[in-house]
């Protein structure tokens, strides 16, 4: 008898506020909320960083996410170490930044 092994990836996404309002576009938050089954107000508490979404709130932000295609071909390029979640880096990210294109700046007038 031979057993058929079906092994599912799954890739966990983080959904931090910024995600959220990301993926919630130009929607009310009644409508984005009736998309994924939630009410307003914890569509608003998961933007406003007061709450996270649960298990199932985030598998259906996921689902969502992949039906929209949202975030598709997003990568990132070069190599940085964080500490803590995207958010707080801000000012790393933007200083990373900006000595980068500084750097490609002098190579192309050297």
């Amino acid at each position: 008898m031979v057993k058929e092994v079906h092994s599912v990836v799954r890739t966990e996404m983080h959904w931090t506020p910024r995600l959220v309002k990301q993926l919630r576009g130009k929607r009310t938050l009644a409508g984005f909320g009736a998309l994924i089954g939630a009410p307003k107000n914890t569509v608003w508490r998961w933007e406003a960083g007061r709450a996270q979404p649960n298990a199932t709130y985030a598998e259906r932000l996921s689902a969502l996410s992949k039906r929209e295609h949202f975030l598709e071909g997003w990568r990132l390029a070069g190599s940085m170490t964080l500490v803590g979640d995207l958010e707080s880096a801000n000012a790393e990210i933007a200083e990373l930044f900006h000595s980068s294109v500084e750097h490609t700046a002098n190579q192309l007038t050297d």
